[in-house]
């Protein structure tokens, strides 16, 4: 009899130490499983345009890292026989619901895992323990009724390359001169020398106009998913060298001020002084002007969010070429004019000196938050994309 009772007594404890063991790995998974579903839905509230496909992929590969990451060492071909196992046991299903002018995505997944018991619990026949697991996150992209106005520098700095070569066009002719020694005529005996023009291939490297340009097209494509029917978004815009030119006054929806956009000089000049353009979106979005409130009541929008989008290459010098300290107090004055009235300041200082990206800094609503310093076209496209997805606004939450 105690042949009998002794390991059915060891398969008894060694089964509750697993079914506590396996408790807590339940627990572990539910978090990881949550943290997976609502990466994925953040993933594709934030950027908008993250098919499901992607987004199934990011999460899966979340909750497989995570989950496998506190196993003893093993193997690299254990490692992989164990992901592929996992990864077969667990499903992502998202789906898009589209309403007006919001988006909702909705994330769900399941998971079985199992785990291996100890030696204690294989008296009582007993090997593995299956866990499953189950999440929802739902996620949302609502349209927030904004009205922006774009300060932007098309002086004569904005003509300099950046780093980014133009992938459509690699290279170009450029003229160079070159010295040449040749028979003098009438005397040939002598040696004369002249200078010969000729056409060599250098790399093209896109202009910082032109990457302007291609952000605040991003931008735009971003603000108008939010808004599709034109009736949140209200956008205008100035831009400016050392004198201010013509805005655009603030209309509904993106076209107009990306027609006015698309139309800066491709070859800009002139000094730097933002203050005409500053002062312009000031006098557009201010409390005492009533046009913008009213416009947004004619639409039913009980609330909206007033954003200035201030970008400069370098520092304000006016006509000179040098820095003048008057104008850049100037703009600060009405930076600090905008922010006291409520008004929200992105400020992009885009390959800019250091007294740039003092002035830049300054302005905005916070360096955490509203300021950014891109050196890269690249780096500029994503800052403007960033912008509008902020200011359009998304939400997160877990269902489950």
């Amino acid at each position: 009899m105690t042949a009998i009772l002794v390991p059915l007594v060891f398969g008894v404890a060694g089964f509750g130490i697993d079914a506590t063991h396996a408790f807590a790995e339940k627990n572990r998974l539910q978090a990881l499983a949550d943290a997976a579903a609502l990466a994925a839905a953040t993933a594709m509230a934030d950027q908008g345009n993250m098919s499901s496909e992607e987004a199934e992929a990011l999460g899966l590969n979340a909750f497989v890292s995570q989950t496998l990451a506190t196993e003893p060492a093993k193997t690299a071909a254990q490692k992989a026989e164990d992901e592929k196992k996992l990864k077969d046991s667990t499903t992502f299903a998202v789906s898009t619901t589209t309403s007006g002018n919001s988006e909702t995505y909705d994330v769900r997944m399941t998971s079985t895992y199992n785990l291996s018991l100890n030696g204690m619990s294989a008296l009582l026949g007993f090997n593995n323990f299956r866990i499953s697991v189950e999440s929802q996150a739902s996620s949302g992209r609502q349209g927030n009724a904004l009205s922006m106005y774009l300060a932007l520098d098309e002086s004569g700095s904005m003509a300099w390359d950046t780093t980014t070569v133009d992938p459509v066009a690699p290279t170009k002719k450029v003229k160079k001169q070159r010295k040449e020694r040749y028979p003098c005529p009438g005397n040939e005996t002598q040696m004369c020398e002249r200078t010969v023009d000729e056409w060599v291939d250098a790399t093209n490297y896109i202009t910082k106009i032109a990457s302007l340009k291609a952000a605040a097209g991003v931008m735009f494509d971003e603000l108008k998913k939010a808004d599709p029917n034109s009736s949140l978004l209200r956008l205008g815009a100035s831009s400016y060298d050392d004198k201010t030119k013509t805005e655009q006054r603030i209309e509904w929806g993106s076209s107009d001020v990306a027609r006015y956009v698309n139309k800066i000089s491709e070859k800009p000049d002139g000094g730097t002084d933002a203050s005409g353009a500053l002062t312009n979106a000031l006098t557009a979005l201010g409390r005492t002007n009533q046009t913008e409130k009213n416009a947004h009541d004619a639409k039913k929008n009980k609330n909206f969010e007033r954003f200035i989008v201030f970008m400069t290459d370098g520092e304000m010098t006016g006509s000179t070429g040098v820095w003048n300290k008057s104008i850049d107090d100037k703009v600060r004055g009405i930076c600090d004019q905008a922010k006291a009235d409520g008004i929200k300041i992105y400020a992009i200082a885009f390959m800019a000196p250091a007294k740039g990206k003092t002035l830049l800094e300054a302005c905005s609503s916070g360096a955490a938050d509203y300021y950014y310093e891109p050196t890269t076209m690249n780096q500029l496209v994503q800052t403007f994309g960033e912008i509008a997805r902020k200011a359009a606004k998304t939400g997160t939450r877990l269902t489950n």
